[in-house]
């Protein structure tokens, strides 16, 4: 459904736009928290945040935060920082790309 400035969500109902809205500006700030918790080795909540991506990003028609959120929720497990930190970065470009109108 999306994943760019090239290919917009279109969603014309107010009230669902706030819905997405929200969601985003919530997985902005998970950016800082899974940066501050990758450099500390808190993996725990780096899984926990890529499991809650990976079941929450596909009901909001994101399946690249779900994809994003999964490879995380991996990467945590095999204590994987350099990974986690490519993946932190794809999802911080993937979420300054998207544009809701």
């Amino acid at each position: 459904m999306v994943d760019s400035t090239d290919n917009p969500i279109d969603i014309e109902d107010p009230f669902a736009r706030r819905l997405v809205d929200k969601y985003l500006q919530r997985r902005r700030e998970d950016i800082d928290m899974l940066m501050l918790a990758a450099q500390s080795a808190d993996f725990e909540t780096v899984r926990i945040t890529g499991h809650n991506l990976y079941g929450s990003g596909a009901a909001y028609g994101l399946e690249e935060i779900s994809t994003i959120g999964a490879h995380l929720e991996s990467a945590a497990e095999a204590a994987d920082v350099s990974t986690i930190t490519r993946l932190i970065g794809e999802l911080r470009q993937f979420l300054i790309n998207l544009r809701v109108r």
